[in-house]
């Protein structure tokens, strides 16, 4: 099994060249590569969560419990309205990761178990693209996939060391395919994995706006009056005037103001 150093260096050497490799061939900006590349090595210590106590923990839930309201900053000014709100908001995170964390960490979790696993990869990249405020949703999925690349590193380092070689013989170590898997032994933990994954996958979804329908834009009608200038007395005494056509689709209506309120909340943002 790999070391905890092991892991610190190559999820480490994993940021820097996701980072570069964003900047440079993908057109993303250098501060947003660097951010990506330090969640790319935060993500290669995620599985060690599970360690039980011990160096590795420590040293994980303090570095989370520091970044993780700077990286959701932006969203927290939106829940809490203010600067001073927010900067209570982040001591009251840092304190329930630092210490509750921890406490829950150590009470509920086994070592290799659903935290080394492919479902517990994607939560945490949903959870940093949730987290992560952006207008542009190429933004959100360069930090989300930051995390899992390093969350992965970790997964396929443990696998790697796990083959033990005699020779030219390899051999498996016990601890052989306990990290990269779908599921665990208990039905306890595997039922709250997925359903975890479950809920934030449709929270992804709705906040990438791929269930909403499209923003219907509806041309405006000018009053009859506009087009076809006063009537006439011989035209009020028709009984039923010849409307003008309206241009655009037959089952096209006169806009609503509530649905283009309702719209502009929920709806995706124009292209």
């Amino acid at each position: 099994m790999a070391g905890y150093r092991e892991h610190i260096t190559v999820s480490g050497l994993c940021g820097v060249g996701y980072g570069t490799a964003t900047t440079l061939l993908l057109g993303f900006d250098p501060v947003q590569g660097a951010i990506a590349g330090c969640l790319t090595w935060i993500g290669g210590m995620l599985p060690d969560l599970d360690a039980r106590g011990g160096r590795p923990v420590r040293e994980i839930t303090a570095l989370l419990a520091a970044v993780g309201p700077m990286i959701a900053i932006r969203r927290l000014v939106d829940v809490t309205g203010g600067i001073d709100a927010t900067i209570l908001t982040g001591i009251l995170l840092y304190a329930a990761i630092r210490y509750g964390g921890t406490w829950l960490l150590d009470k509920f979790t086994v070592h290799r178990g659903m935290f080394h696993s492919l479902p517990a990869m994607l939560i945490a990249a949903q959870i940093v693209f949730l987290a992560y405020k952006s207008p542009e949703l190429s933004v959100r999925l360069l930090m989300a996939a930051g995390v899992g690349v390093g969350f992965f590193s970790h997964l396929l380092l443990d696998e790697f060391y796990s083959v033990q070689w005699n020779g030219i013989r390899p051999r498996l170590a016990k601890s052989a395919g306990t990290a990269i898997k779908f599921f665990g032994p208990g039905f306890g933990p595997n039922a709250i994995t997925y359903g975890l994954l479950m809920f934030l996958s449709y929270a992804v979804v709705m906040k990438s706006d791929r269930l909403l329908p499209p923003r219907m834009i509806v041309e405006q009608v000018e009053p009859l009056e506009q087009q076809t200038g006063p009537a006439t007395p011989d035209q009020k005494a028709t009984p039923n005037p010849k409307r003008p056509a309206i241009s655009g689709p037959a089952n096209q209506r006169p806009r609503d103001e509530t649905l283009d309120r309702f719209a502009a909340e929920f709806g995706p943002a124009p292209l």
